[in-house]
């Protein structure tokens, strides 16, 4: 009986630190990494990507959002990045991209191409046989 008790106090062990290698894994590559969000705004959805920190605000005609230092204020008709006015069409969805050293890249998704979170269609479709 005495084997048994060792056993289970080994097995008890075992499991005991599997669990804290795990967590400790766990922790180490929790690093912060880069996050993209989509906002819809009037007919449009803007997606901001590769930021690091975000803080979005709801306003009267659109939204604010502040991310890693700039400024974007969207609304239905415009968007304004850093106080500067963009010219997007107020019907596309507009990507807005944020780079290591904090420079803003604004462009405008065509409707054909598809977001960046979708995957594209398959090739070499159906086509019927004749």
């Amino acid at each position: 009986m005495t084997w048994l008790k060792w056993l289970l106090i080994a097995l008890g062990l075992v499991v005991i630190l599997v669990t804290a290698i795990v967590a400790g894994l766990g922790m180490m590559t929790s690093e912060q990494g880069e996050e993209v969000r989509h906002i819809s705004v009037g007919q449009r959805t803007i997606t901001v990507s590769h930021y690091k920190k975000l803080t979005q605000e709801t306003t009267a005609d659109g939204v604010k959002i502040v991310v890693d230092g700039h400024t974007i204020t969207a609304t239905a008709d415009a968007i304004a990045i850093d106080g500067k006015a963009q010219t997007f069409d107020p019907t596309q969805d507009v990507q807005i991209t944020i780079d290591e050293k904090g420079a803003v890249q604004a462009k405008t998704l065509s409707a054909d191409a598809p977001r960046p979170d979708e995957e594209s269609p398959e090739e070499g479709g159906d086509s019927p046989p004749e």
